[in-house]
């Protein structure tokens, strides 16, 4: 079920990970679920790709899912640091006296 979720909201697991990945979950690169099973119909009924939950166009709703994104990418070594995730363009609206200092 955790996998048809991610799947479902944030696309299909990337084929390289896939590869790295116990094959009992996949089958020529498809994920394996039962969408009829309690887990299957929960995830069918209830989760949708992430950008369907932005609610506007607005640049600060852009620029949170652009962050959120980058930070849910499947791949670790795709995903944007700690570090990065700060000093991403959505907190440059944050004052600098109350962002975290990057210098310590």
């Amino acid at each position: 079920g955790d996998l048809a979720m991610m799947e479902k909201i944030l696309g299909p697991v990337p084929d390289k990970l896939i590869r790295r990945s116990k094959t009992k979950f996949y089958a020529h690169g498809t994920l394996i679920w039962d969408e009829n099973s309690a887990a299957g119909k929960y995830v069918k009924d209830n989760c949708r790709d992430l950008l369907k939950y932005k609610a506007s166009d607005v640049d600060d709703h852009n620029l949170l899912f652009d962050l959120i994104q980058k930070m849910l990418m499947y791949d670790p070594s795709e995903r944007i640091t700690l570090r990065e995730s700060l000093l991403h363009p959505f907190f440059d609206k944050i004052p600098p006296h109350f962002r975290v200092d990057l210098h310590r």
